[in-house]
């Protein structure tokens, strides 16, 4: 048997190929929800924008108290 003669499509079954009931209703339900959009209030008020600020000032100020926490406890 040479190269030539290999093909790895003539081990899957035609049916194998097509996309089975289930697969097509999991896209319809994909699809439904995607066309819905965001919802139209915003999550706690805030735009995407403030809540990413507001968790980058939150990890700093987390930051800046663990550091002065060690430099109180003489561990750095």
């Amino acid at each position: 048997m040479t190269d030539d003669d290999f093909d790895i499509r003539s081990f899957a079954e035609e049916d194998d190929l097509l996309p089975s009931d289930e697969a097509e209703e999991e896209e319809e339900k994909v699809d439904s929800i995607l066309d819905e959009g965001l919802p139209s209030t915003p999550f706690l008020g805030m735009t995407p924008m403030e809540r990413m600020f507001l968790s980058i000032f939150l990890f700093v100020d987390v930051a800046i108290l663990g550091v002065a926490l060690l430099l109180a406890t003489n561990r750095i």
